[in-house]
């Protein structure tokens, strides 16, 4: 807690004007990437969700949020433009928030079209725009090198970067992963790790003092915590960062999951990690967790949802129908348990253990190539040595030492088609 509070004391200084009342968000979600990338399975619907909720609980009109799937470089150059436009002739305070999810190395965004957009242009674009307050949010790999544009460094993750600069008025930039780090994406919860936090928090998760609002403070405080958490065990774990150059005084708001027209409420408790499905058991609607110090309501769209209560050993599975109005607690459900062999959708792995490492596969694939090679090269070379062993003798193969030559020469065959494959699917997975 004491290393939060530096990260809390500063994101206390707000523009005042950042409490925006004219919000305007781009929202891009990309897939394919380039050429060379194994393409992604749900960056588009990370960018559908963040979309959802901005519009449900962040007061953004839904004509006034632009979402972006695969798109080209020039049309996000030319809705970058026309947003900064909007808001300029915008009477009053107003807000721009830019969302993007895909994949990026440390220079640039891997999108479609020429001149390829680079993490330097696209922080200088959000600069630029003619906003009170502009908030961008990476979630891609090696995100946190956008922090270091514009002659910067980029930041720790509890590190507070404050420029006082007269042509600044309010920017904040937070990324899901440092500047050498991946990020990753899951099945158990069809979507990235970092924004699945981001927009849980979002809707009310990250509501730390209970007021019915979530700041850029608390729902950033929130993502980074989980997104730590749920990454430590793998081979590549996420530290969120960020960068913070707004003045003034008072709060971002972000979110105001007190206005929901659903919510379930999870009451004062021992800790344990509660999840919304879909009725489907298809796609992950929200998580939070319980809390001995407070109650923490989830804030959704009135429907019928499944919520599983993660247990050590098990999980509490039960169906629930929200409607415009219900606060629903938790601890009214009626609870069936299952063993905790499946995931929180049907058919996946359970996060919070182990997340699947984007390179597994092709570290796998790899391993499987390398000893085909030399399988391979043991096979060649007794292949040469019987066939100059005979030739030594100097008469005609017998029947034996042909089938054993013939033998050598089959598996070496076998074991050089086989190296092949496995090189071309380490490739493909790579």
């Amino acid at each position: 807690m004491q290393q939060c509070l530096p990260i809390l004391l500063a994101l206390a200084f707000c523009a005042s004007t950042a409490r925006a009342e004219e919000r305007f968000a781009l929202v891009i979600g990309a897939n394919t990437g380039w050429e060379l990338d194994k393409p992604l399975k749900h960056a588009q619907s990370d960018a559908e969700r963040m979309a959802s909720v901005l519009v449900e609980l962040g007061r953004f009109p839904k004509d006034r949020v632009t979402v972006l799937l695969d798109p080209d470089t020039n049309v996000v150059r030319a809705r970058l433009d026309a947003l900064s436009t909007l808001a300029a002739r915008t009477t009053g305070p107003t807000l721009v928030f830019v969302y993007y999810s895909g994949h990026s190395d440390s220079r640039t965004l891997h999108l479609r079209g020429t001149p390829a957009l680079g993490l330097e242009e696209l922080s200088t674009r959000l600069r630029d725009v003619q906003a009170t307050v502009r908030v961008g949010v990476i979630d891609a790999c090696q995100a946190g090198a956008i922090l270091g544009t514009k002659g910067g460094t980029p930041v720790a993750p509890f590190d507070v970067k404050v420029v006082d600069e007269l042509t600044v008025r309010g920017l904040a930039v937070l990324t899901s992963s440092g500047a050498d780090e991946l990020s990753q994406e899951t099945r158990a919860l069809q979507g990235s790790v970092f924004t699945h936090h981001f927009v849980s928090g979002l809707r009310g998760a990250a509501d730390a003092d209970q007021n019915g609002q979530v700041t850029l403070s608390e729902s950033y405080l929130y993502a980074h915590g989980r997104t730590e958490a749920d990454t430590a065990a793998t081979l590549v774990p996420q530290k969120p960062a960020f960068r913070y150059e707004l003045k003034g005084e008072g709060e971002l708001v972000m979110s105001w999951p007190a206005e929901a027209s659903a919510k379930l409420v999870l009451p004062k408790g021992p800790a344990s990690r509660v999840v919304v499905v879909d009725e489907a058991e298809k796609l992950v609607v929200a998580e939070g967790r319980s809390d001995e110090a407070r109650e923490v309501t989830v804030a959704l769209v009135p429907g019928r949802y499944v919520v599983k209560q993660v247990l050590p050993e098990a999980l509490n599975v039960a169906p629930v129908t929200l409607g415009a109005g219900s606060r629903l607690s938790l601890a009214s459900l009626s609870f069936t348990s299952t063993p905790r062999r499946g995931g929180f959708v049907k058919g996946s792995e359970v996060v919070g253990t182990v997340v699947e490492h984007p390179r597994r596969a092709f570290w796998f694939v790899a391993s499987a190539a390398v000893v085909a090679g030399v399988a391979w090269a043991v096979t060649g070379g007794m292949t040469l040595n019987t066939r100059n062993q005979y030739a030594q003798l100097g008469r005609p193969f017998t029947v034996d030492e042909s089938r054993t030559l013939t033998g050598w020469a089959l598996a070496s065959d076998i074991t050089m088609g086989l190296t092949a494959a496995l090189a071309l699917g380490a490739l493909f997975t790579w």
